[in-house]
């Protein structure tokens, strides 16, 4: 277990500055935060957002498969045991945690403020009904948040605590640290965990989360990479 906290805890640290930076900034999302650079961040994010999220996963997949310096069935079973299993478990832990704090994301509470609703009502309705409100209120009736942002929010209109999209991402991040290393495969490595970090940032920029969510969806992903070592190591799936 010291080997692969050891090989990750750099990458961990890693993932916790961007949200842990914004905590002692003490900032909070405002339409005033979009830029030009925004809507590059939509379509980064879109790559976690279903339905993409599976293409994602798949080409993931993919890749882990070539970068197996064995590659029998039997191996390339128990590795996509491993992906799945981790990837489910991720987001079935987030649903519970959602559901069990049922924090609001922080452009619904922007939503309360500025156009008088509320936010334990705006919960209350069913997701179709969610998305009908956001419909209703900048069809044709806002120059404040574009269209395309706008119809992010029609699709995610769920609670804010913890980040799926962030433990998703971190979640492959550490998985191919932990089984390939980064030595190994920087190259491929680095590029994941810079996509794993723009995704972060695209999440606070689009006003879909705060950075406690970031925090809670990164460690989350760790903490499941720790067990999958364990079986990848025992099916000899790990790299030495």
């Amino acid at each position: 277990m010291g080997l692969i906290i050891k090989k990750t805890i750099a990458t961990l640290v890693i993932f916790l500055v961007v949200p842990l930076a914004i905590i002692a900034m003490d900032w909070a999302w405002h339409p005033g935060s979009l830029n030009s650079t925004s809507k590059y961040f939509y379509w980064i994010t879109e790559t976690a957002s279903y339905p993409w999220a599976i293409i994602s996963s798949i080409l993931f997949f993919m890749l882990f498969c070539i970068l197996m310096p064995v590659k029998t069935k039997k191996k390339m079973f128990f590795l996509w045991i491993i992906l799945v299993s981790a990837i489910l478990a991720g987001q079935v832990i987030k649903s519970i945690i959602k559901y069990k704090f049922a924090e609001p994301r922080p452009y619904v509470v922007w939503l309360a403020n500025e156009y008088k609703i509320n936010d334990k009502q705006f919960y209350s309705l069913p997701k179709s009904e969610r998305k009908q409100v956001i419909h209703e209120l900048f069809t044709n009736n806002s120059t404040t948040i574009p269209n395309w942002l706008y119809s992010h929010w029609e699709e995610e209109t769920g609670y804010s605590f913890p980040s799926g999209h962030t433990l998703f991402v971190t979640t492959w991040a550490f998985l191919a640290i932990a089984i390939f290393g980064f030595k190994r495969h920087y190259l491929v490595v680095s590029a994941i965990i810079l996509w794993a970090l723009l995704i972060e940032i695209s999440r606070l920029t689009l006003g879909m989360h705060r950075p406690s969510d970031l925090v809670l969806g990164t460690c989350i992903a760790w903490c499941i990479t720790l067990i999958c070592y364990f079986y990848a190591k025992k099916w000899h799936i790990v790299a030495t």
